[in-house]
């Protein structure tokens, strides 16, 4: 459904949504142990949650909230919907062949064409056979050599499946790995599971024979969903968000830092983050370990002055869309010039005026040309509204409570 936007300067107080990417692991920790865990409304991590029920964990389901228990071994093939979730995907993908499940993965979107030739490669190199939709047989222990260059999600992944095999792992990174903060946040859960790993000069020993034992675990507040009303609050006359933790582990709290050096207000007072507009100025700024700040930041260029920078665009193109072609498609529709230059994506502030964007079904896409839309000069609309629910299904809801106007055109 296309949403249709009029110009309506955001401001007001909105709760952050749990992070999913702590759901995401929390979920599977939660399933290993036997142990209940609340794992917010997103549904990518409900994708997690009901991904490990159909590997084989007995489940009980109270709203966003699960009780897991046994895990109950089974010849038959397994059925996993992991719908446009990569994290789904390539974190149950291993932790199967760990556990010796035959399974076929069920993607939809571009998930089946995303990256994961790396991962792919690992496993088949101790005991699992798979394209990277299906999996069969059953992993051994030894050395992981892994290409980190791709995904962390690859990292994450085996990190969390290794410590269930008898024998002792290593994990050696081959390249520079992106998106390091992801990998620390899978670090914090098994740490909280009682799993131990150790880090080497260039990756992971991963001990054998471990168990897990989570007790129940808050998620915190979600850095990346916030995001957008933070950058909200910078082009208008303020915004709080509640529930947020600065000394998380999340990478995308970065955000932060790029709303001070554009020059706006920032104030931290316990969970909560106020930001407040002053002279924005532009910025440069390397989206390489945060790729999923990349659409609000470069809303932020649009409204700033002068050029910003974003360095390291080139992974933006294996995301739920092209978002590197989404974003360019976004500013000029607005009105707003920009230009590549190798792995960087150059800005020229302006007066972004509205326009009609295309979400490409992708909720970052989506969510960033609703804050880009409220500021602008005309109405605007967005296509596939409803695609916010992959990460904050509450979005439009929050919208509105920050005194957003849109209405959603039907048929």
């Amino acid at each position: 459904m296309t949403c249709l936007l009029r110009p309506s300067p955001l401001s007001g107080t909105v709760s952050a949504v749990p992070s999913k990417s702590y759901a995401h692991r929390l979920l599977i920790a939660a399933a290993l142990s036997g142990g209940r865990m609340s794992f917010g409304p997103s549904d990518d991590a409900f994708r997690t949650a009901k991904g490990l029920c159909e590997i084989g964990f007995d489940a009980t389901f109270e709203g966003t909230s699960v009780q897991f228990g046994a895990f109950r071994p089974s010849c038959e093939e397994r059925k996993i919907r992991v719908g446009e979730s990569g994290s789904t995907l390539r974190f149950l993908l291993p932790l199967a062949a760990a556990l010796g499940v035959n399974a076929v993965f069920v993607t939809e979107g571009r998930l089946g064409q995303r990256p994961m030739q790396a991962l792919i490669e690992a496993l088949r190199a101790h005991g699992a056979e798979t394209n990277g939709t299906s999996v069969t047989g059953k992993l051994c222990a030894g050395k992981y050599l892994i290409d980190a260059t791709i995904s962390s999600q690859y990292v994450t992944g085996l990190l969390m499946a290794l410590p269930l095999l008898e024998g002792d792992s290593e994990i050696v990174l081959q390249g520079e790995m992106v998106s390091a903060p992801y990998v620390n946040i899978t670090k914090e859960v098994l740490g909280k599971a009682g799993v131990v790993v150790r880090p080497t000069e260039n990756g992971f020993l991963v001990p054998g024979g471990q168990r897990y034992a989570l007790a129940e675990s808050r998620v915190p507040g979600d850095f990346s969903g916030a995001a957008f009303y933070l950058v909200a609050g910078a082009l208008g006359s303020g915004v709080t968000v509640t529930g947020l933790d600065v000394s998380s582990a999340q990478g995308d709290k970065k955000v932060l830092a790029v709303i001070r050096a554009v020059g706006a207000d920032v104030h931290e007072d316990g969970d909560r983050i106020t930001v407040a507009r002053r002279a924005l100025r532009g910025f440069s700024v390397d989206i390489g370990d945060t790729p999923d700040l990349a659409p609000i930041l470069s809303v932020l260029a649009a409204y700033a002055e002068g050029e910003s920078v974003l360095c390291s665009v080139g992974r933006l193109r294996d995301k739920e869309s092209d978002r590197l072609y989404a974003i360019r498609d976004m500013l000029t529709r607005s009105g707003i010039e920009s230009r590549e230059e190798g792995d960087t994506l150059v800005i020229r502030g302006g007066k972004p005026k509205g326009g009609v964007f295309r979400s490409f079904s992708d909720h970052r896409m989506c969510m960033a040309a609703a804050v880009l839309a409220a500021f602008a000069e005309g109405e605007s609309s967005v296509t596939e509204q409803e695609c916010v629910k992959k990460s904050y299904p509450t979005f439009w809801e929050d919208y509105r409570r920050v005194g957003g106007t849109y209405e959603v055109e039907r048929g």
